[in-house]
């Protein structure tokens, strides 16, 4: 499917609701199976362990879950397994003389469930019926339950010159740089581009996912999504 292009939306920190969302529509989605041959020489790693749980429309993440989080910059929690890579990241970044802001990280399933909600609501009002406003709402939004930022491994990386969230921010001398270089602090762009209809995300450039060194090196060489990496073992 070809997801709808994402409105810029301005910069802001919403506040989280007693709002419920509705039920997750889960349904069956579209083949994982890896679009290019990959490199044989998969890292000896072990799925089970917390940095590459995969959190989609089909693996769902408990109401009540929270990682353990240390506190960032601006109030933003990360990860406490996972902080001191993001850190890093950040810094070295800086160290270039880009201008880096950490606009989203952890984020609770009421911060989640205020977002959709918001965004169903705006699809509703421009007319779509329920169904197609849902549709559209959570490829741009994830549904709650459904969001790596709940897992507290995901966070949201912006030029501090660009006001707006919108595709054109994969040219920003800033993400350019994030992107090549995210793997060397064991993290990948979650959503890209090409993966669309695997991912079921809008393209995000600005979203950046911990896994670790030896997977992130691996997925981002090999041009493969989370849930294509993590397929090549179940087909082992």
């Amino acid at each position: 499917m070809e997801p709808e292009k994402e409105e810029a939306s301005r910069m802001e920190t919403p506040q989280p609701t007693s709002n419920t969302a509705p039920a997750p529509n889960l349904t069956p989605g579209p083949s994982t199976e890896p679009s290019s041959e990959p490199a044989p020489d998969l890292p000896e790693i072990d799925l089970n362990f917390w940095e590459y749980r995969l959190v989609n429309k089909d693996k769902l993440l408990e109401k009540d879950y929270e990682p353990p989080l240390t506190e960032l910059e601006g109030g933003q929690y990360f990860d406490s397994r996972a902080v001191d890579a993001l850190k890093d990241f950040i810094a070295a970044a800086r160290s270039e003389g880009l201008t880096v802001i950490l606009r989203s990280t952890y984020r609770a399933y009421g911060t989640q469930e205020y977002l959709f909600n918001r965004k169903l609501a705006e699809k509703q009002q421009s007319g779509l019926p329920y169904e197609e406003a849902y549709a559209a709402a959570s490829r741009i939004v994830a549904v709650p339950g459904t969001s790596e930022h709940q897992l507290g491994l995901a966070c949201d990386i912006v030029d501090g010159y660009y006001e707006y969230l919108n595709e054109s921010l994969a040219d920003t001398e800033l993400l350019i740089w994030m992107r090549e270089n995210c793997a060397e602090y064991g993290f990948i762009v979650r959503y890209p581009e090409d993966k669309q209809e695997i991912t079921g995300i809008m393209f995000e450039p600005w979203h950046f996912r911990y896994v670790g060194r030896e997977a992130a090196a691996y997925i981002m060489e090999n041009g493969l999504c989370l849930e294509e990496f993590i397929d090549l073992y179940k087909n082992q």
